[in-house]
C-alpha cells in the first residue's frame, strides 16, 4: 500500500497545491467584497456561483475528457482558474466576479474529476478506500492551510491574487512532468432526481441541507466575522476550524452510524449541531474565542458528515449497479444546496441583520430534524446490521468520488498479458488458429491459461465449446473455473456450452456443475437447471433432487450474502425461478416432485425476511396491537396450512405423486384464502 501511495505522490502534490489556492480564494473574495461595501446579498450571490460552476463541471467535464484527454483538461482548467482569480483583482465588478466564480467552480470540479480518474486507474478493489481517504485528507488539509495565507498580505493588494494564481498554475507542474497515462472514461448519466428522491427522501435531503448550510457557513462566515471585528489570524482560525471539523468528526460519526440506526444518529447529531450553532454568537460576544472555535468545528463537522450520511442512507435503498449514477445526482443536489444557501443567508443578513447568520443556519437544521422525524413515522429503517457502510467524504470540497468509493461496483482494468493479447489479435483474424494457439499455451503455461481463455472467448467468431474442450483436455483439474470464466465472458453462449458439458459429464457431477453455471450466469438459471434435468432424467432421475437442492442451497447462500437492496431486488427472481423449477421437475419426473419440494423450504426464510423488511416502506410503523394481531393471524395461517397438508397426505393413497404435490399446495392456498375472508373477532 505504501508503494501505491508513493506512486501517486505527484498527483497528491498537484491536488494539494491547487486546493491550497482554493482555500485562500474562499476567504479572500468575501473579505474583499466586504471592504468594497458590497451588500451581504450580493456577496452571497457571488459566492453561490461557485456551486453553479461545480454543477456544470460535473455535467460536462467527462465529455471534454473524452474529446481532448485528461492532461489537457487538467492543465486548461488550472490555467483558467488562475485567470479567473486575476481578473477578479483587475476588474472589480459584481457581475464579472459572479461569472469568474462560475468559471472557478467549473475548473475545480474538472480537476477533481480528472484526478479521480487517475487515482482510480492505480487503485484496486483492496486499495481504493485508502486512496480515497488519503486524497480527502490532502485536499482538506490544503484548504485548511490556505485559509491562513490570507495573512501574508493586505486584502486590497494584488499580492494575494497573484499568489493564488501562481499556486493554480504551479499545481499543473507535478502532473505535466510525470508519466500520467490516460484512463478510460465513461460519460455516465446521473440518476433522475425524482427517482432518487422517491428512493431515499432522507438521504437526498441530508445532502441538500449539507450543501445549503456548509456552503453558507464557509462563504459568509468571513463576512459575519468582519462585522464583529474578527480579522487576521483569528479569522483564519475561525474558518480553519470550520474546515478541520469536517475531517475530525467524520470518524466518530461514522462509527456511530455503522452501529446504530442511521436516521436516529442523524437526528441526534443535527439537534446537537443546531444547539452549537445557536449559542456560538453569544460565546463570541463574551470573548470566549477558543470555545467558539470548538463550537464552530463541532457544528461544521456534523453538517459536513451529512453528505456521506445522506449518501449511505441512499445507498441502503439502491442496487450496487445504480450507485455510480446516484452519486452523479447527489453532486447535483449538493450543488443546488450550495447555490441556494449562500444567497438566501446573504439576503437574511442584509435585510434582517448580520446577527441572524447563525440563526438562519440553525433553522435549516431544525427543519431537517423535523423531516427526519416525519420520515421515521412513514418508512421503517432497515436493520442496523444491513445498513450500508459509512465512507468518509469531504463535504467542504463539494465533490464525491464515484470510482474510488469502495461501495460501488469495481471494474477491473487489468491489462492483458502479452500472450493473451497475441491470442486475441490472432483470434480477430483467424479464430481457428487462435484456438490451436490456446491449446499450445495450455500445455506451456497452465497457470495463466484461464486469463487467456477469458480474453479469447470474448472475441466474436470464436467457438467457445471448442475453446472449452481444448483447455479442459489439457487442464481438467480447473474445469469449474474454466466454465465460470467462459460463461462470464460470453453469457450469450451459455446454452451451447451447458449442453455440451452435461453431455460429457458424469451423473454424479451434474448437480455441482449446474450450481457453478447458475452462479456464473444467474439470468439463465432455469435453462441451466432444465438442461441438467434433461441430462439425467432417463438414466438417473433421482439426481434431479440433488440438482434442485444444490441450486436452492446456493441461492439461499447468495441471498444471505447480498446487500439489503440487492437481495430485495433479486429474491423475487430467485423465488420465481424455484417455482418454475419445481413445476418443471414435477412435469418431467413426477415421482420425485415431493422430494424436490422437501429441499426447497431452506430458502424460504430469506425470501420472507426480505419481503417483511420492505413491505411497509410507505406505511406508518404499526402499533403493538396491530403487530399482535398480525402475529395471531400468522400463527393461525400456519396451523391451517399444516392441517391442510396433513389432509392432503392422508388422501395421497389414491392420488398420484404429481397430484399430491399440486393438490396439497392448492388445498393450503384455498384454506388460507377462506381464513382471510373470515371476519376478525
Amino acid at each position: 500500500m505504501t508503494a501505491t501511495l508513493l506512486s501517486l505522490l505527484a498527483l497528491f502534490t498537484s491536488g494539494f497545491v491547487i486546493f491550497l489556492s482554493h482555500g485562500l480564494i474562499n476567504i479572500l473574495l468575501p473579505l474583499r467584497l466586504s471592504i468594497e461595501n458590497a451588500s451581504a446579498g450580493s456577496i452571497g450571490m457571488i459566492m453561490s456561483m461557485f456551486s453553479v460552476g461545480l454543477l456544470l463541471g460535473g455535467i460536462y467535464t467527462r465529455r471534454l475528457i473524452i474529446r481532448v484527454g485528461h492532461i489537457r483538461v487538467y492543465s486548461a482548467c488550472a490555467a483558467l482558474a488562475a485567470i479567473s482569480i486575476l481578473i477578479c483583482y483587475l476588474w472589480l465588478n459584481e457581475w464579472v466576479w459572479a461569472v469568474m466564480r462560475i468559471l472557478m467552480g467549473f475548473c475545480i470540479a474538472s480537476t477533481n474529476i480528472v484526478s479521480d480518474g487517475w487515482l482510480s486507474e492505480r487503485a484496486t478493489s483492496e486499495t481504493r478506500a485508502r486512496i480515497l481517504a488519503t486524497n480527502q485528507i490532502v485536499v482538506l488539509l490544503a484548504m485548511f492551510l490556505g485559509s491562513f495565507m490570507i495573512n501574508l498580505a493586505d486584502i486590497s493588494d494584488a499580492t494575494l491574487y497573484i499568489i493564488a494564481g501562481l499556486l493554480l498554475c504551479g499545481g499543473v507542474v507535478p502532473i505535466a512532468m510525470g508519466k500520467a497515462t490516460a484512463p478510460e472514461v465513461e460519460d455516465t448519466a446521473p440518476m433522475p432526481i425524482i427517482k432518487l428522491i422517491k428512493t431515499s427522501p432522507v438521504g437526498v435531503t441530508a445532502v441538500l441541507i449539507c450543501g445549503f448550510v456548509l456552503g453558507s457557513l464557509l462563504s459568509m462566515l468571513p463576512v459575519y466575522a468582519g462585522s464583529k471585528g474578527i480579522a487576521g489570524l483569528n479569522l483564519s482560525l475561525l474558518v480553519g476550524a470550520a474546515i478541520i471539523g469536517g475531517v475530525v468528526l467524520q470518524l466518530p460519526i461514522g462509527y456511530l452510524a455503522d452501529r446504530f440506526e442511521r436516521r436516529k444518529v442523524m437526528l441526534n447529531i443535527v439537534l446537537f449541531s443546531m444547539v452549537c450553532t445557536l449559542i456560538t454568537p453569544y460565546i463570541l460576544d463574551f470573548d470566549l474565542f477558543i470555545v467558539s472555535l470548538v463550537l464552530i468545528s463541532l457544528s461544521s463537522g456534523i453538517v459536513s458528515s451529512l453528505y456521506p450520511l445522506g449518501i449511505a442512507e441512499t445507498f441502503d435503498r439502491l442496487q450496487q449497479n445504480e450507485m455510480g449514477s446516484a452519486i452523479g445526482a447527489m453532486i447535483i443536489i449538493y450543488a443546488s444546496g450550495g447555490i441556494i444557501g449562500p444567497y438566501t443567508v446573504g439576503l437574511v443578513m442584509q435585510h434582517i441583520g448580520v446577527d441572524y447568520f447563525f440563526t438562519s443556519l440553525a433553522i435549516m437544521q431544525l427543519v431537517f430534524a423535523f423531516f427526519i422525524v416525519y420520515r421515521s413515522r412513514v418508512r421503517r429503517s432497515i436493520p442496523t446490521e444491513q445498513q450500508e457502510a459509512f465512507v468518509a467524504q469531504g463535504g467542504a470540497t463539494g465533490w464525491v468520488s464515484t470510482e474510488l468509493d469502495p461501495r460501488t461496483e469495481y471494474v477491473d482494468t487489468v491489462t492483458l498479458s502479452p500472450e493473451a493479447q497475441t491470442a486475441v489479435d490472432i483470434a480477430m483474424i483467424d479464430p481457428k488458429l487462435a484456438l490451436k494457439m490456446v491449446s499450445i499455451l495450455a500445455k506451456a503455461d497452465p497457470d495463466h491459461i484461464l486469463d487467456i481463455a477469458k480474453a479469447v472467448a470474448g472475441v466474436e467468431g470464436v467457438d467457445v465449446t471448442e475453446l472449452y474442450q481444448r483447455v479442459n483436455r489439457e487442464d481438467p483439474d480447473n474445469q469449474q473455473e474454466l466454465i465460470q470464466t467462459i460463461i462470464t465472458a460470453t453469457p450469450d453462449s451459455t446454452t451451447d456450452l451447458v449442453n455440451m458439458v452435461f453431455e460429457e459429464a458424469e451423473s454424479e457431477d451434474i448437480a455441482e456443475l449446474a450450481t457453478v453455471m447458475t452462479e456464473a450466469d444467474p439470468e439463465h438459471s432455469l435453462e441451466i437447471i432444465e438442461a441438467a434435468t434433461e441430462a439425467v432424467i432417463e438414466d438417473n432421475p433421482e439426481v434431479v433432487v440433488e440438482i434442485a437442492e444444490a441450486y436452492a442451497t446456493s441461492a439461499a447462500t447468495n441471498l444471505e450474502e447480498m446487500r439489503y437492496a440487492d437481495r430485495l431486488a433479486d429474491d423475487g427472481d430467485v423465488e420465481q425461478t424455484i417455482t418454475d423449477m419445481v413445476e418443471m421437475i414435477a412435469e418431467k419426473a413426477p415421482e420425485h416432485a415431493e422430494d424436490v419440494e422437501a429441499v426447497i423450504p431452506d430458502i424460504d426464510p430469506f425470501v420472507e425476511v426480505s419481503d417483511d423488511l420492505d413491505s411497509d416502506d410507505n406505511q406508518p410503523a404499526e402499533s403493538e396491537e396491530e403487530a399482535s394481531l398480525d402475529q395471531e393471524e400468522s400463527t393461525e395461517s400456519e396451523e391451517l396450512a399444516t392441517e391442510a397438508s396433513e389432509e392432503a397426505s392422508k388422501g395421497s393413497a389414491t392420488d398420484t405423486p404429481d397430484d399430491v404435490s399440486l393438490d396439497s399446495n392448492s388445498d393450503s392456498k384455498e384454506a388460507l384464502s377462506d381464513k382471510k375472508d373470515e371476519p376478525k373477532s
